[in-house]
């Protein structure tokens, strides 16, 4: 009997293994915003305003957590006396054979592991859905000895000899889970076709407390060191290359895994991309107006290389204190409005009429390279905080810099692992 359970379940498998794709092979899916009505961590409580500042709140966690990470040269596997932020996108996907289940993650360019809460999940939060395992037929636990487990910085043998994973927090969070494979799938936005591909490298968590955070429970990571998701898929069955386009204001943010062979036209930005502790760093030489001023940023870093990371699960931008005070400085005097506190933002104006919102300017990121020049329009650089307040959504760290993903909204933002650059093409999401 166990032969021919055997037999049937790689009968299944065989039939789930994706047909080879050409290079520039491009899945598209669809992102949704952590406060969007798709998300399961939607709150019908939360006002635009409250959402604003909650997202403060996670990104300067986030940012602190990462510098601990860096300051300890480790990644996550070891206690962290900080709170954890996952993200600020979601992507479903689909796990399992025959029958997929469907399950919400952020999606993490911080990240390199990609885990769901598992059926019997001792879970402080359920927000999301559960993955049942012993419900697929593609479902495997990786014993201990296993090349995968090995390679796995947070790998531990457990008494069963199954690869186990602890992550703790200093908040009180903790992740406890089995290193997996799984077939993983999802669906296309523009053909609404479904693809499947097997044996996709996950942690099963058994026990996750997050005390003090939402988090639907998933994560799929996109951060330049195996065993992301984008190193599994390249360059197996796609380019060693993905981009998002983040819209919150249309709904129509996506995530694309692969590059396309065709040319998407826009004025585009190019700068060397680096990478660091899961992160992928860029230099920024300096902020400004032109014409009006140019607020320049040091060389030094706690990066080994660049000064800045790019993030998508970061809401706020966030620089270093000096720079923050020069820039707040230069725009409190280049801007006619009243300056107005609102609560830890470092810089607000009072917005009375469509004429006071006309006179907040965008800001010119210039990166390292020739065409390392990006201009981040107005409403990517003030939002409200209330009614009749805008302000600029940048906070200041003594620590690591944060290019954040609302300056990167509403633009298509790419990350060559081949040619290790980064490019942003200032094209509508609608329009791709």
């Amino acid at each position: 009997m166990a032969a021919i359970s055997t037999f049937f379940r790689l009968l299944l498998l065989i039939s789930f293994v994706p047909s080879v794709f050409p290079q520039d092979t491009v899945f598209d899916v669809e992102l949704v915003h952590r406060d969007s009505p798709k998300s399961p961590l939607y709150n019908s409580s939360m006002t635009p305003f409250d959402q604003l500042q909650a997202a403060v709140v996670r990104s300067v966690n986030r940012a602190s957590y990462f510098d601990k990470r860096i300051d300890m040269n480790t990644s996550i596997d070891i206690e962290l006396d900080l709170k954890y932020s996952g993200g600020e996108f979601l992507m479903r996907f689909g796990l399992g054979t025959p029958n997929l289940q469907y399950v919400f993650g952020f999606i993490d360019t911080g990240n390199y592991l990609n885990w769901v809460d598992c059926a019997g999940c001792q879970c402080f939060n359920l927000s999301g859905a559960q993955f049942y395992p012993y419900e697929s037929l593609s479902y495997n636990k990786l014993p201990c000895n296993s090349d995968e487990c090995n390679s796995l910085r947070l790998g531990r043998c457990n008494k069963d000899k199954m690869c186990q994973y602890h992550v703790t927090f200093g908040d009180g969070s903790n992740i406890d889970g089995i290193f997996s494979s799984e077939t993983l799938s999802f669906t296309s936005l523009d053909t609404n076709q479904t693809t499947s591909f097997p044996n996709i490298l996950f942690g099963c968590n058994f026990r996750s407390l997050h005390t003090k955070m939402e988090d639907p429970g998933s994560s799929i990571g996109l951060s330049p060191n195996s065993p992301s998701l984008i190193n599994q898929l390249a360059p197996k069955y796609i380019s060693k290359y993905f981009s998002y386009c983040l819209d919150v204001l249309n709904g129509a943010s996506r995530l694309f895994l692969g590059r396309g062979k065709q040319t998407i036209t826009g004025t585009t930005m190019v700068t060397p991309l680096m990478t660091q502790d899961n992160f992928y760093a860029v230099q920024l030489n300096a902020i400004s107006i032109p014409q009006e001023f140019a607020v320049f940023l040091p060389k030094r870093s706690v990066l080994r290389a660049g000064n800045i990371i790019f993030d998508s699960g970061s809401a706020m931008t966030i620089l270093d204190t000096e720079v923050m005070g020069r820039l707040v400085t230069e725009l409190t005097y280049y801007v006619s409005l009243p300056t107005v506190k609102a609560g830890s933002m470092k810089l607000c104006f009072n917005v009375l009429s469509t004429e006071d919102e006309e006179d907040l300017p965008g800001l010119w990121f210039s990166f390292a390279g020739t065409s390392g020049n990006f201009r981040v329009r107005p409403e990517n650089v003030f939002r409200w905080y209330n009614p009749h307040v805008k302000c600029m959504v940048i906070v200041e760290t003594s620590g690591l810099q944060v290019f954040g993903n609302i300056m990167q909204q509403d633009v298509l933002v790419g990350h060559d692992l081949d040619k290790m650059e980064l490019t942003i093409i200032e094209k509508q999401c609608t329009e791709l």
